[in-house]
């Protein structure tokens, strides 16, 4: 395929979070006709993610074709960098296909996915995605396009959101019009820049994934809340899936790729508690506390005090604000860096979402895999830990071996991972603002050969690369120097309105 043709070769389809049965359900409905007749000939095929199964691993190893040992980025915590406030378009030590396209003269546009603030220069276009500033920042390369990308209503780098409890319908509609910005914003760029075709072509739906955290009940009709809720309410969730069904439209009859290529970096499903890890390690004694049990007791009492009094669900009802967020770092630390002995513990859970990152001790490692593993429910007696696992019994790669002590643990399906210090214990209620949580399987669907057997995210760069008459790479992963700094102008007001955002969607 030749990148001077007046075509799109490929068009890549990014639904962030997209599960494959609830998209086939959907399908089977009619309520995504234009998807149902992309997939006619073909079904949605399942595609596995990779631990931790995120958006900043998932992506990461999409754009690259190797796991996180070898491309270096876990979460939102750039923890090969500490001089980096998040991680960020650099934060990638691996070449990512947009690089490598770049440097073979191919013509390429990235729009809307997530790492790639501050835009890379490439040969197209690239439109940054999660984690972004929302504002005073330059989301486009080249930079002449960035005001026009800002003048289409609705458009952000990631979506905003409130609680799905309070105003829903709004929500949604928010949601909806982030979604049909995003195919405005890929339309705009193949007008403005597309004469001369298209090697690959790419456009990501984030807002996908922030529905389904939010509105996962939904939609899903097995989730143990769908009955509970009123018919007019499930039919307007149900109907963000025609909005995006519209925009896939859109961006395809745009387009007109010879190939197409439809994924998701991870897949989804119903989140009904939280697992507080940090608990579960204190019980254990491989957790200890810098202050003493009264004073946790205490904090613990009142947290639960405050809970109760919330009877108007004001913290639900706050939305996001450029302005720092002081208030919820306070929480932060109050239930939980505070009350931890963070340099003299055996083991810490380091952050919250949808596998946790625990921190060990060397000579540990078995003991504290064995505790979490014989972890039960405390009412059920059912399994909360699917598995434990450390990166250098997974990964290859230069930074498997870094991470080496770091455990990647995997709740079982309906739990998701707190790592604060909870009046509840080792099982607390989720967020107010969350009713889903990720899942290790998400969606392929695609007309190129090359793909055929691809199971995993792992292969899907590898594959684009092969069909586009470039053979992957298979050099190393480039080293990273300690003082690395990062390009990433953010300010602290920039990073602390990032970081709510990414708490409210439970990555934080």
């Amino acid at each position: 395929m030749s990148g001077q043709a007046t075509h799109t070769n490929i068009l890549l389809i990014g639904l962030d979070g997209a599960s494959p049965n609830l998209l086939n359900l959907l399908i089977e409905q009619g309520e995504m006709p234009h998807l149902r007749a992309l997939v006619a000939s073909d079904p949605l095929r399942p595609l596995e993610s990779v631990l931790p199964y995120a958006t900043p691993a998932a992506w990461s190893t999409i754009y690259t074709g190797v796991d996180p040992g070898a491309h270096g980025v876990l979460d939102f915590t750039d923890w090969l960098n500490p001089a980096a406030p998040l991680v960020d378009s650099t934060s990638l030590r691996a070449p990512a296909i947009w690089q490598r396209l770049s440097e073979q003269s191919r013509r390429v546009a990235m729009i809307a996915f997530p790492l790639t603030y501050p835009p890379p220069a490439v040969n197209g276009v690239m439109v940054s995605g999660l984690p972004s500033p929302h504002h005073g920042a330059v989301w486009a390369y080249p930079t002449e396009f960035d005001k026009q990308l800002k003048g289409i209503e609705g458009f952000l780098p990631d979506p905003e959101m409130t609680s799905p409890w309070v105003k829903p319908e709004a929500s949604i509609a928010r949601l909806e019009r982030h979604v049909q910005a995003v195919a405005q914003a890929a339309l705009a760029a193949h007008a403005r820049y597309g004469r001369p075709g298209w090697d690959l072509f790419s456009v990501q739906f984030q807002a996908l994934d922030t529905f389904q955290h939010m509105f996962w009940a939904w939609v899903d009709p097995e989730d143990t809340r769908h009955a509970g809720l009123s018919m007019a309410e499930k039919r307007r969730a149900r109907a963000f899936f025609r909005t995006l069904d519209e925009a896939i439209r859109l961006v395809v009859d745009g387009l007109s790729p010879r190939e197409i290529v439809l994924l998701s970096d991870h897949g989804f499903g119903p989140a009904y508690e939280a697992i507080c890890l940090n608990h579960l390690l204190l019980n254990s004694g491989l957790l200890k506390l810098a202050v003493h049990p009264a004073r946790l007791h205490a904090a613990l009492w009142a947290q639960r005090a405050l809970k109760r009094l919330d009877v108007f669900r004001l913290r639900a009802r706050l939305r996001f604000s450029p302005r720092p967020n002081t208030a919820m770092r306070e929480i932060s630390r109050w239930m939980r860096d505070d009350l931890i002995a963070q340099a003299g513990s055996p083991a810490l859970n380091l952050s919250g979402g949808y596998c946790g990152l625990v921190r060990v001790q060397p000579g540990l490692e078995e003991r504290v895999k064995a505790a979490m593993l014989q972890a039960r429910h405390p009412s059920r007696g059912t399994p909360l830990l699917k598995a434990v696992h450390f990166p250098s019994d997974i990964w290859h790669g230069p930074w498997a071996m870094a991470w080496h002590s770091l455990a990647i643990v995997q709740p079982e399906e309906g739990y998701l991972i707190d790592s604060h210090l909870r009046p509840y214990g080792v099982i607390a209620p989720i967020s107010a603002g969350l009713t889903g949580t990720h899942r290790p399987t998400g969606i392929l669907w695609t007309t190129l050969a090359t793909l055929r057997s691809a199971s995993t995210i792992q292969d899907i760069a590898p594959g684009m690369l092969r069909a586009l008459g470039i053979e992957p790479s298979t050099s190393a992963a480039e080293p990273v120097a300690g003082t690395k700094r990062p390009t990433a102008d953010y300010t602290a007001e920039d990073q602390q309105a990032i970081e709510e955002r990414l708490r409210r969607l439970g990555y934080l």
